[in-house]
């Protein structure tokens, strides 16, 4: 018996649900449309080392594709943030996903399902954990997260809250950053970008 089929028989079913909800490719074009205060932006997030059992790892990374002077594909390129999520089962029904950056994340721009770099990532690929997130499912296919802590200096924050629901079609977030002082000094202030899968 394979080393891979082994690994799914072991698999726990509210880890591989939460797989095969959130990885995929989805956009905001939706809303973009519907009002222009938000960015087209592009996720993608395929699945990482199924072979093992430790826990479920994920490779996302999201572009804004509506970036002045460059085109669709340039801007894709070059994302605003590529990571590896950890994601392991806690036993009381719950998950936590703990998210690392890449320490030459320029390597690894554009993956997704079937690409030969798969299988070149390792763990020294990896810095240490700086995002840590409590996930529940609240029905089949459909889960909330929530930070529980991560460290962010971009545009002088200090900390990062998200706010998530991921279902089979749709994938909203809402990351703000804030200062010492509790101010938001990134991210929208009126609700999250709502990805809906593409075909």
């Amino acid at each position: 018996m394979s080393v891979l089929l082994l690994a799914l028989l072991a698999a726990d079913p509210l880890l591989e649900d939460y797989a095969a909800t959130v990885t995929g490719a989805f956009t905001t074009e939706a809303q973009h449309r519907a009002d222009g205060r938000y960015d087209i932006v592009e996720a993608r997030i395929v699945r990482l080392w199924p072979e093992r059992t430790d826990a479920v790892w994920l490779y996302q990374e999201q572009a804004i594709v509506n970036v002045a002077g460059k085109t669709p594909d340039e801007a894709r390129k070059a994302p605003y943030f590529q990571f590896v999520a950890r994601i392991v089962a806690l036993g009381d029904g719950t998950l936590r996903r703990d998210n690392m950056r890449l320490r030459e994340p320029a390597r690894w721009a554009g993956l997704k399902d079937g690409d030969p770099r798969l299988t070149r990532i390792t763990p020294a690929d990896l810095a240490d954990p700086g995002c840590h997130n409590r996930i529940e499912r609240i029905a089949p296919g459909h889960f909330a997260s929530r930070t529980e802590t991560c460290l962010n200096s971009y545009k002088g924050a200090v900390t990062m809250r998200s706010l998530s629901v991921t279902t089979p079609d749709t994938y909203a977030n809402w990351d703000r950053g804030f200062a010492t002082d509790g101010q938001r000094v990134w991210g929208p202030a009126e609700g999250g970008y709502i990805f809906r899968r593409q075909r």
